[in-house]
Formats: C-alpha cells, structure tokens, sequence
C-alpha cells in the first residue's frame, strides 16, 4: 500500500474513535479527530500525484474513506439527536444510489465540482455541530443546521446531476 492510499484507509479507519468520542459526550475531541482526518482528504490525492502513486485502488478507496467518515460521524450524531435521522437518511440513500448509478455505467463517472462541494459542505456541516455541541451554543447549532440544510440540498442534487449524467453516457454509448 502506498503513502496516499495510507491516509485514505486512515480516514476511513479514523470514524471508529470519532463515533466513540461522539457517543461518550467528548465533542471537542471528536471534533479534532474528525477535522484531523477531513482535512486529510485534501493531502491524499496530491501526494498520490506527486510520488507518481496513482492506483486504482486509491481512485475509490479515496471517495469511500470521505464516505465512511461523513455517514459514520453523522450516524453518531444523530444517535444522540444532534442532527435529526432523516439528514442521515438522505446522505446514505444519496451515497446508495451513487454507488449503484457508478456500477452500472458503462463509462466512468468521475467526481464533479458539485460531488466535491458537497463532501466540504457535510464535512463543515458535522465539524459545526460538533462544536456546536461542545461550546453549548444555541446560535452556533443553529448556524449549523444551516449549514447541514445547504449540505443535505447540494447532496440531493449533486445526486441527481449524476443520475442524468449516467443517463445521458448510457445514451451516448448506444
């Protein structure tokens, strides 16, 4: 296993503690380990690059471990009813239909500006309610439903944009 594909399975692996932490009340903790392993999202794809290590292994352990992380720290959350369910049900039913839409494309469908925005904006979403939850603040968790109602709208639409993506490479492949 290379560097890059490293840190991804880091990402991914990194859930475990965060649910614990979340589930335990140890919001601030949590927090740093979620930020910590989010922000690794950022280094994994250049360092694969630059050490000339791109794999195919990487291509959708990468996307996956930004997967695991979100669903699974939100998941905890809302088991502690910090974000409601139905958030947590739109974003595996989102990352469902993507995994199935991907599987039967006849073409790779690559990620987009608004698949990679809306991974940000979960991210920033749950680090919110996180500290939120941590600092008490009835402002800051507002602010962070806000944030998590801007992410759940772009998930559902990223998620559709590639629903007619996929339709539209199928219909070019015939």
């Amino acid at each position: 296993m290379n560097l890059a594909d490293g840190i991804a399975l880091a990402r991914a692996v990194a859930v475990l503690p965060v649910i614990v932490l979340v589930a335990t009340g140890s919001d601030t903790l949590a927090l740093v380990v979620f930020a910590a392993a989010a922000l690794s999202d950022a280094i994994d794809g250049p360092v694969a690059r630059a050490r000339d290590e791109v794999t195919a292994r990487g291509e959708w352990l990468d996307p996956l471990a930004d997967k695991v992380l979100i669903a699974g720290t939100l998941a905890a959350l809302a088991a502690r009813g910090l974000v409601p369910l139905w958030a947590l049900v739109i974003v595996f039913g989102r990352e469902l239909a993507a995994i199935a839409v991907r599987s039967r494309s006849p073409h790779p469908l690559p990620a987009t500006a608004d698949g990679k925005a809306k991974t940000v904006l979960q991210a920033l979403a749950v680090a919110m309610t996180l500290l939120a939850a941590d600092a008490g603040s009835a402002p800051l968790a507002a602010t962070a439903a806000i944030v998590l109602a801007a992410a759940l709208g772009l998930t559902v639409v990223s998620g559709l944009r590639l629903i007619l993506r996929a339709a539209q490479t199928a219909a070019h492949a015939r």
